[in-house]
């Protein structure tokens, strides 16, 4: 009688520790799911304001940038600011605001530029909440933030598709004003010439 009375006693000593173990991890899991609930109750607002402004930036000065090389990356913070400023009212209105600085032409508003990697992004997230909300009705199961990705998906799409119009080819030729000017195939050419010169007059000397 007293083993069973100690196996028993075993038995209901195990079985609370491990309703025990099961609480802690249920309560661990539940702070972890509030705590990362409100840190996206933060960051979703913060990333659909800007989701649109950043892909409209991002998209219309892309191939500027690109064309500017390290004129761009290497400049202060300010110029960058300057550059931004003159391709998207440039390319938008064929006016730009600093005349010192790169003069971004008015663009020629090319539908098919519409589609691009924004725009992309933008439907993929309204892709999701379509499957997710469809998910959650016939499995049963809870995908999250469905509306949060949905709007910041339309953002996307509007900044995106906007500044895809205006987003042309640059030429690479084209002759830029003030600190961010880009260096012509010719100018290349002639510092290259001279170069050779003077390495020519040298070894003739030395000869």
């Amino acid at each position: 009688m007293a083993q069973r009375i100690k196996k028993r006693s075993s038995r209901k000593a195990s079985t609370r520790r491990s309703s025990t173990r099961r609480s802690r991890i249920t309560r661990r899991a539940k702070k972890v799911g509030k705590s990362s609930f409100s840190l996206g109750k933060k960051i979703f607002p913060i990333a659909k304001n800007l989701a649109a402004p950043v892909a409209f930036i991002e998209q219309i000065s892309a191939k500027h940038r690109q064309t500017l090389g390290t004129a761009y990356t290497a400049a202060p913070l300010g110029q960058k600011m300057k550059i931004l400023s003159n391709i998207i009212t440039g390319s938008t209105t064929g006016l730009n605001l600093f005349k010192d600085e790169y003069q971004a032409p008015l663009s020629q508003l090319k539908i098919s530029n519409i589609f691009n990697k924004w725009t992309s992004a933008g439907v993929a997230m309204m892709g999701y909440s379509v499957i997710a909300k469809t998910a959650n009705k016939s499995l049963g199961i809870s995908l999250p933030a469905i509306s949060p990705v949905k709007s910041i998906g339309k953002q996307l799409i509007i900044g995106g598709g906007i500044a895809g119009l205006f987003s042309d080819d640059t030429d690479n030729s084209t002759r830029s004003v003030g600190t961010a000017n880009i260096i012509s195939q010719t100018n290349m050419q002639m510092a290259y010439s001279s170069g050779m010169t003077g390495n020519d007059s040298t070894l003739s000397g030395m000869n």
